[in-house]
C-alpha cells in the first residue's frame, strides 16, 4: 500500500508548492483566524465573538495561530497535511476494493483534484480540514461492508464502529454539513447484509454523544439561541439569497434535490447484495452533492468532500461485459440505473459550485487560471518584481492590506482597538489589532446587528482607535461615511483600496 500511495502523495505535494507562496487573500480564512485570536484572548464563541462554524474548526485555527502566528504558509501546510491524509485514505480503500494499479490511479486522481486550486482545497477552510476524518471514516465503512463482521461470537464492544463514529464526530465539528455523510454511512451500515445492525447504532450513538457534548458546552457558555442561530439559523437567509424567488421555482429546486436523494437511496436498497460497494460510494457522494446542490452557492470548496467517493467510483469502474445486457440481467441493472440517474442529477445541480482557478481561458466572472497559478509561481519564485504582480492577482486587496498593516505597525498602533470596514479582515491579524465588532467580517456584522445604520452606530459607540476602510466595503455599506465625516477621525494613510483613519485624539500624537 505504501508504494502505491507514494505517487499520489508526491504529486499532491508538488502541486501544492505554489500554495506556499500565496498571500493573505481569502476572506474566509481571515474570518476564521481572527475569531481564533479572539478565542485565545478568552472570548466566548457564539456570544462574545461570532462565527457560523463548529468549535473544532475554530480551535484548530487557534492552535495554528498560537504556534505560527498569522503565517499563510502555516495555514497551507496544515491543509497539505489533511490533503495527504485524505489521499492515503483513498489509496488504502482502493487497494482493498480493487487492484493495486487501480489504487494508484485513485491516488493520482485525488492528488490532482486536491493538489490544484480547482476546489480551493489548499485554503484553510472547513471542507479542507474535514476531508481527512471524513475520508478515513468512509474508507473504513467501505472495507468493513465489503468484508463483513467476523464470524463467531462478536466482541462485546465493537471497535471499528466506535472509531468511525469518532472520525465523523470530528468531521461534524469542522463543518456541520457532515451530518449528511453521517446519515449516508448509517443508512449503508443498516443495509449491508454482512454487518450486524448493532454496528450501525454503535456508530450513530458515538457520533451523537460526542456532538451532543460539545453542543451542550456551547449552549451553556453562549446560550441556546446564539448557538442555534450560528450553526443553523444563519444559513436560512444565506441560502435564500441564491434560491429561486418564486414558490414554484423553490419547489422545483428542492424537489429535484429530494428526487436525486431518493433515487440514490432506492438504488442502494436494490444494490445492497451486490459483491461490489459502488452503491455505498454513490450514497456517500450523493450526500455531499445534494447538500451542495441545495445550498446553490458558487463556492468550489463545497465540492472537496465529494472527491474521495467520486474518485473511488471512477477508479473502480468495471470493464463492460456483454453479460450485463442479457435478458436475465436486465432487472439487475435497475438498482445501478437508479443510482446513476440520482447521482447525475445531484452532479448537475451541484456544478453551480464551479471551479476557482479554471483550467482554461478566464471568463467574465473569473480571471484565475491554472496557467497563471503555476506558470506565474515559477516566474515569481525567481523574479521579485513579477512576484508582486502575481500576488496582487489573487485579490485586489492584497497590496493595500499589507501596506496598511505595515503602516499601522510602523507607527506603534498595533494592539489598539480597531474596526476593519471590509469584506476582508486580514488587517486585524497582520497588524495585531483588537477586534471590537461581534465578528470580524463587516458583512456578517450587518447580518448580526442590522443593515443600513446599526453597525455604524455600534462602531461610533465603541470609539475604536483605528478604522481601516476598504473602498469596496464602503461602497457596499456606505453608512461608515457618516462617522468618518464627523471630525472624530482623521485619515492618516491611504493605499488603494485601504485607507487608515485614526481617532483624532490619538492622531495628534503621531509623528
Amino acid at each position: 500500500m505504501r508504494r502505491v500511495a507514494i505517487p499520489g502523495l508526491v504529486t499532491l505535494a508538488v502541486l501544492r508548492l505554489p500554495s506556499l507562496m500565496e498571500p493573505h487573500w481569502y476572506t474566509d480564512e481571515a474570518g476564521y483566524l481572527n475569531v481564533a485570536r479572539e478565542l485565545l484572548s478568552g472570548k466566548v464563541l457564539y456570544s462574545q465573538t461570532w462565527n457560523n462554524k463548529p468549535p473544532l474548526m475554530l480551535w484548530t485555527m487557534a492552535l495554528d495561530f498560537k504556534l505560527f502566528g498569522s503565517s499563510e504558509i502555516a495555514l497551507h501546510v496544515l491543509t497539505l497535511v489533511t490533503g495527504m491524509i485524505t489521499v492515503a485514505a483513498i489509496v488504502w480503500a482502493a487497494s482493498r476494493l480493487y487492484t493495486p494499479r487501480r489504487a494508484l490511479v485513485a491516488g493520482m486522481i485525488a492528488a490532482v483534484l486536491l493538489g490544484t486550486p480547482l476546489l480551493d482545497a489548499e485554503l484553510a477552510l472547513p471542507e479542507s480540514l474535514m476531508i481527512a476524518p471524513l475520508a478515513w471514516a468512509g474508507a473504513i465503512v467501505l472495507v468493513r461492508i465489503l468484508g463483513g463482521d467476523r464470524t463467531g461470537s462478536p466482541p462485546r464492544i465493537p471497535r471499528w464502529p466506535l472509531a468511525v463514529g469518532v472520525l465523523m464526530a470530528a468531521a461534524i465539528a469542522y463543518q456541520q454539513t457532515a451530518v449528511a455523510e453521517t446519515a449516508a454511512f448509517f443508512f449503508a451500515m443498516l443495509l449491508a447484509p454482512k454487518l450486524l445492525r448493532r454496528d450501525a447504532f454503535v456508530f450513530l450513538g458515538t457520533v451523537a454523544v460526542i456532538t451532543a457534548t460539545w453542543l451542550t458546552a456551547a449552549i451553556i457558555t453562549a446560550g441556546a439561541g446564539n448557538v442555534a442561530f450560528a450553526l443553523a439559523g444563519f444559513y436560512v437567509g444565506y441560502t435564500q439569497q441564491t434560491l429561486p424567488k418564486s414558490a414554484a421555482g423553490g419547489l422545483v429546486h428542492f424537489g429535484l434535490a429530494l428526487g436525486a436523494g431518493l433515487l440514490i437511496a432506492a438504488g442502494a436498497i436494490l444494490n445492497r447484495h451486490r459483491p461490489r460497494v459502488d452503491w455505498v460510494l454513490a450514497l456517500w457522494a450523493g450526500a455531499t452533492l445534494v447538500v451542495t446542490a441545495i445550498a446553490g452557492q458558487s463556492y468550489p470548496h463545497f465540492l472537496a468532500p465529494a472527491v474521495a467517493p467520486l474518485t473511488l467510483l471512477v477508479a473502480g469502474v468495471p470493464m463492460p461485459s456483454s453479460t450485463w445486457f442479457r435478458a436475465g440481467n436486465r432487472r439487475s441493472l435497475l438498482g445501478p440505473g437508479l443510482q446513476f440517474c440520482g447521482l447525475a442529477m445531484a452532479i448537475l445541480m451541484a456544478k453551480v459550485a464551479g471551479f476557482d482557478w479554471v483550467p482554461i481561458a478566464p471568463s467574465a466572472t473569473n480571471s484565475h487560471t491554472l496557467s497563471d497559478y503555476y506558470g506565474g509561481a515559477v516566474v515569481a519564485a525567481f523574479d521579485p518584481t513579477f512576484r508582486t504582480e502575481w500576488l496582487d492577482h489573487f485579490d485586489y486587496r492584497v497590496a493595500g492590506d499589507a501596506k496598511a498593516a505595515a503602516w499601522i505597525t510602523a507607527h506603534g498602533l498595533s494592539g489598539h482597538t480597531a474596526v476593519v470596514w471590509s469584506y476582508d479582515s486580514w488587517v486585524y491579524a497582520l497588524a495585531d489589532l483588537q477586534i471590537v465588532m461581534p465578528t470580524p467580517p463587516i458583512y456578517n456584522d450587518e447580518v448580526l446587528l442590522g443593515y443600513g445604520g446599526p453597525v455604524e452606530e455600534y462602531v461610533a459607540n465603541k470609539r475604536p482607535v483605528l478604522i481601516v476602510v476598504d473602498a469596496g466595503g464602503q461602497k457596499l455599506f456606505p453608512e461608515i461615511g457618516k462617522l468618518l465625516a464627523g471630525g472624530e477621525y482623521v485619515k492618516e494613510f491611504e493605499s488603494y483600496p485601504d485607507s487608515v483613519w485614526v481617532r483624532a485624539d490619538v492622531a495628534q500624537h503621531l509623528p
